[in-house]
């Protein structure tokens, strides 16, 4: 049986095709940085002051390590949740939007309140992550 010769035309369409999918799966790399209305707050050293996240508001934080985005949700003082920063469909990091964290990747859409699923393709929740406050600086509790 005669196997097919690869075709002149095919071989060099073959890079162009392979670099525009390692593009794709480059802009789906939880290290994505494409936010929306503002760009996380920065923990320089893995501490942020408790007042510069709005009362009655979520904020997204980047903490520095790995995984560094953490969703906080702050209630009133001290009342203080935080949630994973990446779409549970497929580890994207999540840009704020108001309200709304959204997957750049897919489109997933979750309650940024709440982290519960608001539109597909992600089916689970942001998962919390536990974030402690002392002497008013808000940090990770490892």
């Amino acid at each position: 049986m005669e196997r097919p010769c690869l075709s002149r035309r095919r071989a060099l369409l073959l890079p162009a095709a392979t670099a525009a999918g390692l593009g794709a799966l480059a802009a789906c790399a939880p290290e994505d940085e494409g936010y929306g209305t503002a760009a996380p707050l920065r923990a320089e050293d893995g501490t942020i002051p408790l007042d510069s996240v709005p009362e009655n508001a979520s904020t997204l934080v980047n903490f520095g390590g790995q995984q560094p985005f953490v969703l906080l949700v702050r209630g009133a003082g001290e009342e203080l949740t935080g949630y994973s920063g990446y779409c549970t469909h497929n580890g994207c990091a999540l840009r704020q939007e108001e309200t709304e964290l959204d997957c750049p990747c897919h489109g997933s859409r979750f309650d940024a309140g709440t982290g519960e699923v608001l539109v597909g393709p992600a089916t689970r929740h942001l998962p919390e992550v536990p974030v402690v406050v002392e002497d008013g600086l808000v940090r990770r509790d490892v």
